[in-house]
């Protein structure tokens, strides 16, 4: 069964979600959706974007999360007492870089297969103005043990009649979450 170009953006769109809890939930944070969240309250946090697509579909999505989140979830060794800036920045790609992938994962259960990109990391821009060429914008925000991060997708169909089933194909062979490793 074929989906319309409205339930497949809904379906992303959960997916995505979905994705974000399950990811965050890996890093051992205590994740909840929310809402009434003043965008301001995260400015000054790093970014990370990464775009995955193919002919039929382009996906973005940006993570915006206070260097304390980057700091509580970073897979540090014991006794590591701080951690470079730079450590961070690599630690927020990888966190998008995995959100992606997880995404990914949940596109192939649907018969959708997607490319993966390259995270880019900003610091000190506002994500409206990074993101204003993104028409299908959407942000969510989740309290993250207390803490406000903001995720945002912006999804673009190139093809109306994009093969896209309505139920996940649960036979599709995926590999659970990778190991990291640290370098």
């Amino acid at each position: 069964i074929i989906m319309r170009k409205n339930e497949i953006l809904q379906t992303i769109d959960s997916l995505f979600i979905d994705s974000c809890r399950a990811m965050f939930e890996s890093l051992g944070c205590t994740t909840k959706l929310t809402t009434g969240i003043d965008p301001l309250e995260l400015s000054g946090s790093p970014i990370a974007c990464i775009d995955a697509g193919s002919e039929d579909i382009e996906i973005l999505i940006a993570l915006q999360l206070p260097l304390e989140v980057l700091a509580l979830t970073y897979p540090a060794k014991e006794g590591l007492i701080s951690i470079e800036e730079r450590s961070l920045e690599d630690w927020i790609s990888e966190i998008a870089n995995q959100l992606i992938g997880r995404i990914k994962a949940r596109l192939l259960e649907h018969d959708c297969a997607v490319n993966i990109g390259l995270p880019v990391t900003y610091f000190d821009i506002d994500i409206n103005e990074l993101l204003s060429d993104q028409k299908s914008l959407v942000h969510y925000y989740f309290d993250l043990d207390n803490q406000v991060c903001g995720c945002s997708i912006s999804i673009e169909l190139f093809n109306d009649a994009l093969s896209f089933s309505i139920e996940a194909n649960n036979d599709v062979n995926l590999q659970e979450g990778g190991e990291l490793e640290l370098f």
